[in-house]
């Protein structure tokens, strides 16, 4: 039996077993479990809009894009052990596009990957008639650890997620484990696009164990068969360590570190034989609404083939302007610092925070210099649903890599 087969064979089981499970959930006198499940459900509704700058050396213009992401889902509350989650996406872009978006073909800007776009987003059924083991089935998101090997790329207007089962449990303290089969990628690119989709025969596996004081240890698996992109195929193991330490409590004090190694290689149709390593280390000094941050982060190259993330939420790393969201043959090395300021309650807001961070890029074989970046910005959270983010990146280029600016500004309101 295949794997698609023994998850399609669990699943059917799960559901022909739910009406048994359930016997004691007992609806309101006169209402069914439908309405009720219905009734008492959740309403899921995301919308923002964007504006995004680019400016890029070698492109005969500038690029900018006004766009707006609509989100709305419905999840059900539970009826004998199931639960269904729907939701719709809508990207469009307000006004002219003046902007390469991937998909329009406008070659002479610089590429804001924000195509339009109107698809089906999440279709989920979650069993929860084994303790503490939910098991969902459908196209979901899902995100590893921090995302630095699978995410959902939120940043994006249109978000990535997967065809896939997932059996996630926590029948052991403190220990969680997590299992998923993707058998489709569907990417931030959208639907019209060449690349916007692979099937996949992918697995990723992880087991983290939170031990208290002594930190949280995470070990995964990430082992992925493209399809449409045999090159990105790649078998990944890796464990990452991540802990925090209050010095003073009354002073809000507190020190925090995190290390992590992976080791990957080629997997299923990919015909290069490599292997190549990823390390990451941070540390990081709060005190109270101050936090400093120093870090270092490297993803090997042999000169041929780089650590490949193909699934990862790339945004969050490496920089904001998105130079190196496919790691350079000779590798890559980034060693940047942050610094943060944070304030609650300023001017009746919920939470304000200003953020800085300074990369410094060199490759890891031959330590060519890759540039320098520069990246700021301003968060505001407030009245519960809203939020809205400004802010900026300068990236000073090297060797191939074209010097570029950024500016994003967004509101945004989830429900």
């Amino acid at each position: 039996m295949s794997v698609r087969e023994a998850v399609l064979a669990l699943m059917l089981s799960a559901s022909v077993a739910s009406p048994v499970l359930a016997e004691d959930e007992v609806p309101e006198p006169g209402q069914s479990p439908i309405i009720a499940a219905i009734k008492d459900g959740k309403l899921l509704l995301d919308v923002r809009y964007r504006f995004e700058y680019k400016s890029q050396d070698g492109f005969s213009e500038d690029a900018y894009a006004n766009t707006i992401r609509t989100r709305l889902g419905f999840e059900t509350a539970e009826i004998y052990n199931l639960k269904f989650l729907v939701e719709f996406e809508n990207v469009a872009s307000i006004g002219s596009d003046h902007f390469n978006s991937t998909t329009s073909g406008r070659a002479q800007f610089p590429v804001i990957a924000d195509p339009d776009a109107t698809e089906l987003n999440r279709a989920q059924i979650t069993f929860t008639g084994i303790g503490k083991t939910p098991i969902t089935v459908g196209r979901q998101r899902f995100n590893l650890n921090n995302q630095r090997f699978v995410g959902a790329v939120d940043f994006r207007q249109n978000q990535q997620t997967f065809d896939a089962a997932r059996i996630s449990s926590t029948l052991v303290d403190n220990v969680t484990v997590d299992y998923l089969y993707i058998s489709r990628v569907h990417r931030v690119f959208g639907d019209d696009h060449p690349a916007g989709e692979f099937d996949s025969d992918s697995h990723v596996i992880s087991v983290a164990y939170d031990a208290g004081a002594l930190g949280a240890f995470k070990g995964y698996g990430v082992l992925l068969d493209l399809e449409e992109a045999p090159g990105l195929s790649s078998a990944t193991w890796g464990l990452r360590y991540e802990n925090s330490v209050a010095l003073d409590e009354e002073a809000r004090i507190k020190i925090g570190v995190v290390g992590e190694y992976a080791s990957q290689k080629d997997y299923a149709g990919n015909t290069v034989n490599y292997r190549e390593d990823y390390i990451h280390g941070e540390a990081s000094l709060s005190v109270a609404r101050f936090m400093a941050q120093l870090a270092y982060e490297s993803l090997g190259g042999d000169g041929v083939t780089g650590f490949s993330t193909p699934l990862a939420t790339l945004h969050k790393f490496q920089g904001f302007a998105d130079v190196f969201l496919t790691t350079p043959a000779a590798g890559l090395e980034d060693l940047y610092g942050t610094i943060s300021y944070s304030w609650d309650g300023l001017l009746k807001t919920d939470s304000v925070r200003l953020f800085a961070t300074y990369h410094e890029f060199e490759s890891d074989l031959g330590d060519m210099d890759f540039g320098a970046e520069f990246d700021a910005g301003l968060a505001v959270a407030f009245r519960k649903h809203w939020s809205a983010e400004v802010k900026g990146a300068i990236y000073d280029g090297a060797g191939a890599f074209a010097d570029r600016s950024l500016i994003w500004a967004s509101l945004r309101f989830q429900y």
